[in-house]
């Protein structure tokens, strides 16, 4: 078929950016979200690093974050010009996820016979793997006290499951309400027994981590549906499970 174009720069980010390739792979474990990993090409710094993007149906995609999944490194790294994804990441035994990718010193439009003069302690091209927990690739972060709400979903178990990390002081707090309001309706009161008042608040950092109330963590309760409001201060949240 003739080819569409499906993902591009748009009026969000810099004016002087490109997507310089793309490195494609279904998310781990699911055959229903698309990942792609981007070389971002910033052309008056002439760097390059990594973004990434999602997708549930191949044609319409999201960046989630506008900013580096993994950033250029220190002065004398071996990382600090260019980054580039060299294949999908792999899981590995320990359970985290490892993509390899590229690393180069110099810049990026800069002929190599100039890289040496420019860059005096430039090395040679390195490859490496970058690693993240389970279902870390992004998140949702309160660097104070922050509040959001998960937009209604469809309940499957029992219980609510949290992948997050909070700094040392750090918590996230959740209620639930039955569903997010229409704009021109008011808000809606938090469910019977799922306040932010009675949530036992989640701290550390935990990959599968239950949400209780008050020690109670059933919340077949609330019906088929459910909006997930989350409450931070000074923590990541990355992924959820309800």
């Amino acid at each position: 078929p003739a080819p569409k174009l499906l993902l591009h720069p748009d009026a969000q980010d810099p004016l002087d950016i490109s997507f310089y390739g793309t490195c494609y792979f279904p998310y781990p474990g699911r055959q229903d979200l698309h990942v792609v990993v981007l070389p971002v090409f910033h052309q008056v710094t002439d760097h390059v690093d990594l973004q990434i993007s999602f997708s549930r149906d191949g044609h319409v995609w999201t960046r989630p974050e506008r900013r580096a999944i993994l950033s250029l490194g220190q002065r004398g790294s071996g990382e600090e010009g260019q980054l580039y994804p060299r294949r999908p990441p792999v899981v590995l035994p320990d359970g985290y996820w490892a993509l390899p990718y590229m690393s180069r010193s110099g810049l990026h439009t800069v002929p190599p016979d100039y890289q040496k003069e420019l860059f005096p302690e430039i090395g040679p091209v390195q490859h490496k793997w970058a690693r993240w927990r389970e279902h870390r690739l992004c998140g949702v972060e309160a660097e104070k006290e922050g509040r959001f709400t998960i937009a209604t979903v469809f309940r499957q178990e029992k219980e609510l499951r949290l992948n997050y990390r909070c700094a040392p002081g750090g918590w996230i707090s959740i209620e639930l309400i039955q569903a997010v309001p229409a704009k021109d309706c008011p808000d809606v009161e938090p469910l019977e027994g799922f306040t932010f008042a009675e949530c036992d608040r989640q701290v550390g950092d935990e990959v599968e981590q239950v949400v209780t109330w008050k020690g109670n963590s059933d919340i077949s309760s609330v019906g088929e549906m459910a909006a997930i409001r989350v409450n931070m201060f000074q923590a990541k949240l990355f992924a959820y499970r309800i």
